[in-house]
């Protein structure tokens, strides 16, 4: 769940934090405990045990604010969080409800080091490798869950927007100069995708069976756009999932199944194919082939529906603790953990 500028809520760093009356964003103020309310709502609609935030704030504190506001209940939080450290203004968080995790807590450094640091990278196409590294690294949280390990990792890659881009793709002269920004940007992008798929790869070379979650906002969505399509033959979706070659390696998307009329999280007017109302599925859910089996922590069949577009219903991703083979028919039962974009 993208929360688009977080931090423009909340007050500078210097202050105590606290939501400010309103904020300024592209030029249009707005009411901040109105806007959010409306993001508070959504969440309270899906109801899921388990949230990824892109875009969160900057302090801890701030998140905490958001929280304390919205998702208090007597005085006790419905949600514990983890806030990512790197970000800036645009941080990374995994909310979570206590009760419904074994427990929690962030990756060991020494665990996640391939995800840390820079690689080599031609990013710009001219065809040398430089030091590159995440513009936002993976927020990589391990929980236990009905008694099982399982991984999230949030991840919000590199933005494709280009400042002054439709003006500048509109104009013959400055044309070329946008489509050479774009590639840098979803080259960025890809080379981010890559750097994880490898993680993951790492990861199912040691244990094929091991249950990973990737969410967040990937910056791309199924298919190819207009730059990829004409320039870099691929995506970065589709570089995540994995290889074909390695059927055993691949990753479901959670969404695979929803139809394809309301498979899509993000609706733009697209100035470089001159469509308006776009549907782009921006926003994702991986899950490890490890999460595809039929007994134990598992995905259910079906439940991968993002929120209904009229926003009056929520359907969150669930995982499933199947207990029958530890209880007795009488108190066997099925644990749900849902978690959602």
């Amino acid at each position: 769940m993208n929360g688009e500028w977080m931090n423009d809520w909340f007050t500078s760093d210097s202050q105590p934090a606290a939501f400010k009356p309103t904020f300024t964003r592209d030029g249009h103020t707005s009411n901040t405990l109105m806007t959010a309310g409306r993001l508070a709502a959504v969440i309270d609609a899906i109801d899921p045990d388990i949230v990824a935030l892109q875009e969160a704030p900057s302090r801890t504190a701030e998140l905490q604010v958001f929280v304390d506001q919205f998702f208090t209940d007597a005085g006790v939080p419905r949600y514990e969080f983890f806030l990512g450290d790197s970000g800036g203004a645009q941080k990374l968080a995994l909310l979570y409800k206590p009760g419904a995790v074994d427990s929690a807590q962030l990756a060991p450094s020494a665990d996640i080091d391939f995800l840390l640091g820079e690689w080599d990278a031609d990013v710009d196409g001219d065809g040398f490798l430089g030091a590159y590294g995440f513009t936002r690294q993976p927020l990589v949280v391990n929980m236990t869950i009905g008694g099982q390990p399982i991984q999230f990792i949030v991840m919000h890659t590199k933005s494709n927007f280009v400042n002054q881009g439709e003006a500048m793709w509109n104009d013959p002269a400055t044309r070329q100069n946008y489509v050479i920004a774009a590639l840098l940007a979803r080259r960025r992008n890809g080379t981010e995708g890559m750097r994880l798929r490898q993680y993951l790869d790492l990861g199912l070379d040691a244990d094929v069976d091991t249950r990973t979650v990737v969410m967040g906002d990937l910056n791309d969505g199924p298919g190819l756009d207009y730059f990829e399509e004409k320039y870099l033959a691929h995506n970065v979706t589709d570089i995540l999932v994995g290889s074909a070659f390695r059927p055993e390696w691949v990753f479901a998307h959670a969404q695979h199944d929803v139809p394809a009329a309301t498979r899509y999280t993000a609706i733009f007017d697209d100035f470089v194919t001159n469509e308006d109302d776009k549907h782009l599925l921006l926003d994702h859910i991986l899950v490890s082939p490890g999460l595809r089996k039929t007994t134990g922590l598992r995905r259910v069949a079906g439940s991968g529906r993002t929120v209904r577009h009229d926003r009056r219903d929520a359907g969150p991703v669930r995982l499933s603790r199947d207990f029958r083979g530890a209880l007795s028919p009488s108190t066997a039962r099925l644990r749900d953990v849902a978690f959602s974009m």
